[in-house]
C-alpha cells in the first residue's frame, strides 16, 4: 500500500474514534478535523467533499486488502490468513462499509477484486471462459458471505480459524469443478 500524507492518517484515526461510536453517516467533517488536529482547508484540499473523503477510505482499505492478500500468496492459507487478518486489524472501517447504505459498492468492490483475483488463478488451468468465470464468482459470493457474517458477528472466530475453515470450502469448492486450490497458488507463484 501507498504511502499516504500526516494529514490523511490523522483523518483515518478520527474516522476510526467516531465510528466506535456512531454511524459513519452522522459523522461531520469539523469532528473529523477537530479530532485529526488539521484544518479545514487542508481537509478540502485533498477531498472536496466528506462523500469524497469517505470514497477514498473505502478505495485506500480496500487496495490495502488486496495488497495484504496478494503480496502473501504463497499457499492458500497463507493468502486467507493475511487477508481476514487485514480485515480484523481493521474491522472499525470494514464494519462501516458493510452496514452503512452509503457504501452499496463495498460488496461490488469485494466482488470484483475477488473474481478478477480468481479469474486469474483458474484461467491458468483451463481454457474454459465461462467456467472460470462461474466458478470464480460462486467462490467470491460465498466469501463474501462468510465476511459479512463474520464483520456483523463481531469476529467471534479468529483470523487464523476463520482463515483454515475457507481454505477447506473453497478447496471442496474448486475440487468439485476438477481444479485444485493448491495448484492455483503454485501456478500464481
Amino acid at each position: 500500500m501507498k504511502e499516504i500524507s500526516n494529514s490523511k492518517k490523522q483523518l483515518l484515526k478520527a474516522l476510526a474514534y467516531f465510528l466506535n461510536d456512531k454511524p459513519i453517516e452522522e459523522i461531520k467533517v469539523s469532528e473529523l478535523i477537530n479530532k485529526a488536529y488539521i484544518s479545514r482547508s487542508t481537509f478540502y484540499r485533498s477531498f472536496e467533499t466528506k462523500e469524497e473523503f469517505f470514497e477514498w477510505v473505502l478505495e485506500y482499505y480496500m487496495e490495502g486488502l488486496s495488497g495484504a492478500s496478494l503480496n502473501n500468496a504463497d499457499n492458500p492459507i497463507s493468502f486467507y490468513t493475511h487477508y481476514f487478518d487485514y480485515i480484523s486489524e481493521n474491522a472499525v472501517y470494514f464494519r462501516a462499509f458493510n452496514n452503512s447504505s452509503m457504501w452499496p459498492q463495498f460488496i461490488s468492490a469485494l466482488n470484483q477484486n475477488g473474481v478478477h483475483i480468481y479469474q486469474v488463478f483458474i484461467s491458468q488451468m483451463t481454457d474454459n471462459k465461462n467456467l472460470s468465470y462461474l466458478v470464480s464468482n460462486y467462490v467470491i459470493s460465498a466469501h463474501i458471505g462468510v465476511v459479512t457474517s463474520w464483520l456483523n458477528n463481531d469476529l467471534l472466530v479468529s483470523p487464523t480459524n476463520i482463515a483454515s475453515i475457507v481454505t477447506e470450502m473453497t478447496t471442496s469448492a474448486l475440487k468439485s469443478q476438477g481444479f485444485s486450490l493448491g495448484e492455483l497458488f503454485n501456478s500464481n507463484t
